[in-house]
């Protein structure tokens, strides 16, 4: 029995790549990117790619959104689309229609990543990725994805953590989710585990160099003041992680994705990070047996739509 043909999408705030699969398999001569201010809707993009690959049969489709998945729709933020599954199995005439978070695919990507594609950072370097694994994005904003297996294969459940409250664990920490709270009335994670996140706690920090976060992560590499910014933010993360990592005991790791991850993944260390990921009280030692790693595979969400699909 030949594999079957999925249709998949990753939809950003400004681009979609979309691609064909056999089966789990990513046909990448296949893969196409597109801009999401030519067209209106992504039903026409989805109409452009399957005329350029010329309208082959397809098995199932799943696209992967950036936003909640309600109702078996979702709006985006970022642009005027609403997309559903009555759109999706009209474009492909797919028997078989699904939409994810971009983090619920990313989380199904993880078990099939080759290693080229994931480096190490933190904690334990040997992991086992058939274990429970979580996700954490950091990018345009915040969230997480737990990829949790069971025998009947693996459960990716959606999450919106990027605006659950800013814990601390230094008088500093203390200061800044103070000043946050002043501003905004509310200190979300996503405030300052984001983009905007660094030229947010490089105003509170050093407000005498405004910069935005492009600025802040070219220069760390020179100024003491600028990579303290990313200190800060790191301090952050591992006290974040470290309480998620409690909460969800991923044994497989966590892995980090988006551009903001990429950018500081360089200047993670035991100082700024990891102390903060162990320091947990009497589970301090306990802490220290979860890994942290980095995703660098472009089309994991493409991936991850298709291992969906394929599990049934």
């Amino acid at each position: 029995m030949s594999a079957a043909r999925y249709l998949v999408a990753d939809v950003g705030g400004t681009h979609t790549r979309v691609s064909l699969t056999l089966g789990t398999l990513l046909l990448e001569n296949t893969i196409k990117k597109f801009q999401n201010s030519t067209a209106d809707s992504l039903e026409i993009i989805l109409s452009q790619y399957l005329t350029l690959q010329s309208n082959p049969y397809i098995d199932g489709i799943c696209v992967a959104v950036a936003g909640p998945v309600a109702q078996d729709s979702v709006e985006l933020t970022n642009i005027s689309w609403t997309i559903d599954l009555d759109q999706l199995k009209k474009v492909s005439q797919a028997p078989i229609t699904a939409l994810l978070n971009d983090l619920q695919a990313q989380g199904y990507a993880l078990s099939s990543l080759d290693d080229a594609h994931i480096e190490h950072l933190f904690g334990q370097k040997a992991t086992n990725r058939d274990k429970r694994m979580l996700v954490c994005g950091i990018g345009t904003g915040f969230n997480i994805a737990q990829f949790v297996p069971t025998p009947y294969g693996s459960v990716v459940p959606p999450a919106e953590a990027g605006h659950a409250r800013i814990p601390v664990r230094t008088e500093r920490e203390r200061w800044i989710v103070d000043q946050i709270t002043a501003d905004k009335g509310f200190a979300s994670v996503e405030q300052i585990l984001s983009g905007r996140g660094l030229a947010l706690l490089n105003r509170y920090i050093c407000p005498e160099v405004p910069r935005t976060p492009q600025e802040v992560i070219r220069d760390a590499k020179n100024d003491p003041k600028a990579e303290d910014v990313i200190n800060c933010m790191l301090g952050f993360a591992g006290s974040i992680f470290g309480d998620l990592a409690l909460t969800t005991l991923p044994f497989g790791g966590i892995y980090l994705i988006g551009g903001v991850s990429r950018a500081i993944a360089p200047f993670i260390r035991y100082e700024n990070y990891g102390v903060a990921f162990c320091d947990k009280g009497r589970f301090s030692d306990f802490n220290q047996q979860f890994a942290t790693q980095i995703v660098i595979d472009d089309f994991a969400a493409l991936k991850g739509c298709a291992n969906y699909l394929a599990q049934g």
